[in-house]
């Protein structure tokens, strides 16, 4: 078995899902973030799935999505490239030279929004119980690919690592992006809780989907907005290199 089809097939809390998140009925089986999809940048669903990018490097948001959206993207085998989130993100990528075959697309929550809302606080966030089940499978997540880079998009996702993650427990201490920039949102030799030799360089970007309104807000090492973001990225870059 493909060890994201494993990964998939173990994403689903025992206990059940909380209030307003339903489970994910079947992986999409094109381009999607896991667990809508397996989380790899498939672009020929006839095609085998991808080689898992064990070593390089995991994107990580915040929930797939609605109910509703996942539909459709199961539909037509894959989200849609066209929409905010996946143009953003392969743009910066791109700029950078991070190659999409080279990432794991992941999400800190497991499940589906029910209805169609897909903006606020994600449902399960409030549920002890289902937070961890979420906690633990990060970790698994993290034991699987090992990644030598990871990529946080937006503003809830740094302060949830950081409560998996001992290296980066400060920033579970405070919100936003501001507050992400001024305890250095570039994190070199962050030690993954799966191993004592397994460690990553950690980069807290901007959610792609909020970009052009929130990235002007970014600052880094004499640097502002876009530019502030793709050194963050080339700085990380440079010290995994040549891991990706």
């Amino acid at each position: 078995m493909h060890p994201v089809e494993e990964l998939w097939r173990r994403h689903q809390p025992s206990t059940g899902y909380p209030s307003g998140v339903g489970p994910v009925p079947a992986p999409i089986p094109g381009i999607a973030f896991f667990p809508g999809g397996f989380g790899l940048y498939r672009m020929d669903v006839s095609e085998p799935l991808p080689a898992f990018p064990v070593g390089k490097v995991m994107v990580l948001g915040h929930d797939f999505h609605s109910e509703a959206g996942y539909r459709a993207s199961l539909e037509r085998t894959r989200e849609a490239e066209a929409q905010p989130t996946w143009r953003n993100l392969l743009l910066v990528l791109g700029t950078v030279g991070i190659s999409p075959v080279d990432c794991f697309f992941t999400n800190i929550y497991m499940g589906l929004r029910e209805g169609n809302a897909t903006t606020g606080t994600f449902p399960g966030a409030v549920d002890e119980r289902f937070e961890l089940h979420c906690r633990k499978f990060l970790v698994e997540q993290l034991a699987a690919l090992r990644p030598s880079l990871v990529l946080t998009l937006g503003v809830n996702v740094p302060p949830f690592l950081g409560r998996v993650v001992p290296d980066l427990a400060d920033w579970s201490s405070g919100p936003g992006l501001k507050f992400l920039d001024a305890t250095e949102p570039v994190r070199y030799h962050v030690r993954l809780p799966v191993s004592p030799a397994a460690a990553a360089t950690v980069v807290a970007l901007t959610h792609p989907s909020l970009r052009h309104a929130s990235v002007r807000h970014r600052r880094y090492r004499g640097q502002g907005g876009h530019a502030a973001e793709l050194a963050m990225l080339r700085d990380a870059l440079a010290s995994i290199a040549p891991a990706v």
